[in-house]
């Protein structure tokens, strides 16, 4: 059997004609161990109370006992108020032997009692719009007001006119609960999903600094919320997420773009108002024209005319815009498991970036196009009135 004895076990570490191995064979334990028991037993007089409550518990005995021979109170006394409970015992058994003694030894250290673990606050989740065709999107930002429920800040922003639209109100948090998953079911229709909050505080306070440059008034408590809600992190450039396809699916992709205009988020989209009213004008004059015998040829003009139109408003601004806000799409759709509606969109926003003619962009030649219920040419209605972004309903 095993030696369990401490005091025989400190008489063979203290035999200088006994090794390490003849110990560690008797009382089983790693050679090592028993040797590292040795050289503190030889230095004890400097042999930190640290280093012996790492030794194994019949080690450990046997180191106690020879602090309480050696009237070591000090290193009892740190032992004394370890977590060890079966060391912290012994040590102040040893403790207790040596004050009968009559042999002063230090109190043993407080143990200060752990720091309590703060009650996690609940994080409420953040939501976002997609960007329309005018730059604006609507972002609904929450914090957690404690005693009071969940505050949520619901701000309309233009990537040309920065924070236009800013509404703070207090919901409970049941009923925040309610709103956030109402807005996911609709998500699809509405083009609204859940956002990094971080990103979320991000875009508005990016917002918030085009307002010093385009001159626009800051909605009134926005500076306050804003210092209230921390200042978030810019989402990377939307543009690095989407590098150009193989060659085939890029033609593809921008083929298939003009598919976006189907879906509800993207009705909306449509060539600025100013550039359409002209184009009407153009178009309504070649129309009542009776210099124009052959209806081919009037047919001819007005496809002319549009095209036309349509390069007139793709200026290099209209371009950097419209192509920023196409990824920003692309983004979007990605973020809601969507890829091939993100391919489509990503495509024609590479294409604008590169100065691809308009009628070569099918989503961007749609733009001018539904606005004429005969498709851009024969039409003398006047084009539609552009339709009113979502982030504003």
């Amino acid at each position: 059997m095993p030696l369990e004895d401490p005091d025989q076990i400190l008489a063979m570490l203290r035999d200088p004609n006994v090794d390490s191995q003849e110990v560690a064979a008797q009382t089983g334990l790693p050679r090592t161990e028993a040797a590292r028991a040795a050289r503190l037993l030889v230095g004890l007089a400097k042999a930190k109370a640290e280093e012996v409550a790492t030794l194994p518990p019949l080690l450990q005995a046997a180191l106690l006992k020879a602090a309480l021979d050696g009237g070591r109170g000090e290193v009892l006394s740190v032992l004394a108020a370890s977590s060890d409970k079966v060391l912290s015992k012994e040590a102040k058994r040893c403790l207790h032997l040596l004050r009968a003694r009559g042999v002063a030894v230090p109190e043993a250290p407080r143990v200060a009692p752990p720091t309590p673990t703060p009650a996690s606050e609940e994080v409420f989740p953040c939501y976002g719009s997609s960007i329309d065709s005018q730059g604006e999107r609507a972002v609904w930002i929450s914090r957690n007001v404690p005693g009071r429920g969940v505050e949520v800040g619901q701000a309309v922003i233009s990537d040309v006119s920065g924070l236009i639209e800013l509404q703070v109100g207090v919901l409970g948090r049941k009923e925040y609960r309610t709103f956030g998953k109402d807005i996911e079911e609709r998500g699809q229709t509405m083009g609204v999903c859940e956002i990094d909050p971080g990103n979320a505080r991000g875009l508005v306070v990016q917002a918030r600094r085009q307002n010093d440059t385009s001159g626009r008034a800051v909605p009134e408590g926005a500076d306050a919320w804003l210092g209230r809600i921390g200042p978030g992190t810019l989402p990377p450039d939307p543009s690095t997420a989407f590098p150009p396809l193989p060659d085939e699916d890029e033609r593809a992709a921008l083929a298939a773009s003009a598919e976006l205009h189907s879906l509800p988020m993207l009705r909306g989209w449509i060539a600025d108002e100013s550039a359409l009213r002209a184009l009407a004008t153009t178009l309504d004059g070649l129309q009542a024209s009776t210099a124009i015998a052959d209806e081919g040829l009037r047919t001819e003009q007005m496809a002319d005319a549009v095209a036309e139109a349509l390069e007139a408003w793709l200026d290099p601004d209209c371009r950097k815009r419209l192509s920023s806000r196409l990824f920003a799409v692309a983004l979007h759709f990605q973020g809601s498991g969507l890829p091939d509606r993100a391919a489509q969109a990503a495509a024609a926003a590479r294409a604008l970036a590169a100065g691809s003619p308009g009628r070569t962009i099918p989503f961007v030649r749609g733009m001018v196009e539904k606005a004429f219920p005969a498709g851009g040419s024969g039409s003398r209605a006047a084009p539609a009135a552009p339709v009113i972004s979502a982030p504003r309903r």
